[in-house]
Protein backbone atom coordinates (compact mmCIF):
# COMPACT_ATOMS: atom_id res chain seq x y z
CA UNK A 1 0.00 0.00 0.00
CA UNK A 2 1.26 3.09 -0.84
CA UNK A 3 0.39 6.04 1.15
CA UNK A 4 0.33 9.68 -0.53
CA UNK A 5 0.69 12.73 2.13
CA UNK A 6 1.74 15.33 -0.32
CA UNK A 7 0.73 14.50 -4.21
CA UNK A 8 3.18 17.48 -5.15
CA UNK A 9 5.79 14.75 -4.17
CA UNK A 10 7.22 11.87 -6.29
CA UNK A 11 6.11 8.62 -5.34
CA UNK A 12 9.85 7.38 -4.94
CA UNK A 13 11.14 5.44 -2.16
CA UNK A 14 14.66 6.54 -1.66
CA UNK A 15 15.16 9.72 -3.59
CA UNK A 16 16.82 11.48 -0.50
CA UNK A 17 19.51 8.49 -0.44
CA UNK A 18 21.00 8.72 -4.12
CA UNK A 19 23.61 10.16 -5.52
CA UNK A 20 22.70 10.75 -9.00
CA UNK A 21 26.17 11.34 -10.60
CA UNK A 22 26.43 7.88 -10.45
CA UNK A 23 24.23 4.88 -11.86
CA UNK A 24 21.34 4.67 -10.44
CA UNK A 25 19.15 1.70 -10.09
CA UNK A 26 14.97 1.84 -10.45
CA UNK A 27 13.28 -1.41 -9.20
CA UNK A 28 9.91 -1.49 -8.78
CA UNK A 29 9.35 -1.83 -4.86
CA UNK A 30 11.07 -0.68 -1.63
CA UNK A 31 11.80 -3.96 -0.11
CA UNK A 32 13.97 -4.90 -3.36
CA UNK A 33 15.54 -1.28 -3.31
CA UNK A 34 16.80 -1.95 0.58
CA UNK A 35 19.60 -4.31 -1.26
CA UNK A 36 21.39 -2.45 -4.18
CA UNK A 37 23.82 0.46 -4.21
CA UNK A 38 21.90 3.67 -5.36
CA UNK A 39 18.89 2.31 -5.76
CA UNK A 40 14.99 3.90 -5.83
CA UNK A 41 11.76 1.87 -6.34
CA UNK A 42 9.19 3.47 -8.62
CA UNK A 43 6.29 2.78 -5.76
CA UNK A 44 3.84 2.06 -8.36
CA UNK A 45 4.88 4.98 -10.56
CA UNK A 46 5.40 4.94 -13.96
CA UNK A 47 9.24 4.93 -15.14
CA UNK A 48 9.28 7.96 -16.94
CA UNK A 49 7.69 9.65 -14.02
CA UNK A 50 10.59 8.08 -11.47
CA UNK A 51 13.27 9.63 -13.87
CA UNK A 52 11.96 12.66 -13.93
CA UNK A 53 11.48 13.06 -10.83
CA UNK A 54 15.20 12.17 -9.60
CA UNK A 55 16.95 14.49 -12.91
CA UNK A 56 19.16 11.67 -14.34
CA UNK A 57 19.18 10.75 -18.09
CA UNK A 58 17.92 7.62 -19.40
CA UNK A 59 21.87 6.45 -20.42
CA UNK A 60 22.63 6.74 -16.18
CA UNK A 61 19.62 4.30 -15.27
CA UNK A 62 19.33 1.08 -15.18
CA UNK A 63 15.87 -0.78 -15.03
CA UNK A 64 15.51 -3.59 -12.71
CA UNK A 65 12.30 -5.30 -13.16
CA UNK A 66 10.94 -8.57 -11.26
CA UNK A 67 11.84 -11.81 -12.49
CA UNK A 68 8.38 -12.43 -14.16
CA UNK A 69 9.21 -13.83 -17.85
CA UNK A 70 5.61 -14.45 -18.55
CA UNK A 71 4.05 -11.61 -17.34
CA UNK A 72 2.77 -9.60 -20.05
CA UNK A 73 3.02 -6.22 -18.49
CA UNK A 74 6.67 -6.75 -17.68
CA UNK A 75 7.45 -7.22 -20.85
CA UNK A 76 5.83 -4.63 -22.30
CA UNK A 77 7.47 -2.31 -19.95
CA UNK A 78 10.99 -3.51 -20.49
CA UNK A 79 10.54 -3.35 -24.24
CA UNK A 80 8.89 0.40 -23.77
CA UNK A 81 12.22 1.19 -21.72
CA UNK A 82 14.42 -0.40 -23.92
CA UNK A 83 12.99 1.73 -26.83
CA UNK A 84 13.32 4.86 -24.62
CA UNK A 85 16.91 4.54 -24.31
CA UNK A 86 17.30 2.89 -20.85
CA UNK A 87 19.63 0.20 -19.98
CA UNK A 88 17.94 -3.01 -18.48
CA UNK A 89 18.35 -5.94 -16.39
CA UNK A 90 17.06 -9.24 -17.94
CA UNK A 91 17.53 -12.20 -15.27
CA UNK A 92 19.68 -14.99 -16.77
CA UNK A 93 17.68 -18.19 -16.83
CA UNK A 94 20.18 -19.57 -13.57
CA UNK A 95 17.76 -17.26 -11.72
CA UNK A 96 14.43 -18.77 -10.41
CA UNK A 97 13.67 -16.00 -8.00
CA UNK A 98 10.76 -13.70 -8.66
CA UNK A 99 12.57 -10.51 -6.96
CA UNK A 100 15.60 -9.58 -5.39
CA UNK A 101 13.74 -9.54 -1.67
CA UNK A 102 13.11 -13.56 -2.46
CA UNK A 103 16.97 -13.68 -3.89
CA UNK A 104 18.60 -12.60 -0.59
CA UNK A 105 16.11 -14.68 1.46
CA UNK A 106 17.49 -18.00 -0.53
CA UNK A 107 20.58 -16.81 0.68
CA UNK A 108 22.38 -14.89 -2.23
CA UNK A 109 24.16 -11.94 -1.04
CA UNK A 110 23.01 -8.23 -2.03
CA UNK A 111 26.20 -7.84 -3.37
CA UNK A 112 26.09 -10.94 -5.17
CA UNK A 113 22.54 -10.15 -6.35
CA UNK A 114 24.37 -6.69 -7.56
CA UNK A 115 26.66 -8.19 -9.64
CA UNK A 116 24.27 -10.53 -11.66
CA UNK A 117 22.36 -7.06 -12.28
CA UNK A 118 25.31 -5.36 -13.56
CA UNK A 119 26.50 -8.36 -15.73
CA UNK A 120 23.43 -8.76 -17.09
CA UNK A 121 22.73 -5.18 -18.13
CA UNK A 122 22.15 -4.44 -21.90
CA UNK A 123 20.67 -1.83 -24.04
CA UNK A 124 19.37 -0.67 -27.06
CA UNK A 125 19.41 -3.76 -29.78
CA UNK A 126 21.47 -6.02 -27.57
CA UNK A 127 18.84 -5.66 -24.94
CA UNK A 128 16.08 -6.30 -27.60
CA UNK A 129 18.11 -9.35 -28.52
CA UNK A 130 18.05 -10.40 -25.22
CA UNK A 131 14.61 -9.79 -24.23
CA UNK A 132 14.12 -12.14 -26.73
CA UNK A 133 15.18 -14.88 -25.02
CA UNK A 134 14.34 -14.16 -22.10
CA UNK A 135 11.09 -13.76 -22.62
CA UNK A 136 8.14 -16.42 -21.98
CA UNK A 137 5.23 -15.03 -23.45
Amino acid sequence: ITIILDESKPRVYNLESINTRERVYIVEGPIDAMFLHNCIAMCGAHLDETVSSVGVKPENVTVVYDNEPRNKEIVKAIEKAIDKGYSVCLWPSTIVHKDINDMVKSGLSPQKVQSIIDQHTYRDLLAKMQLVQWKKV
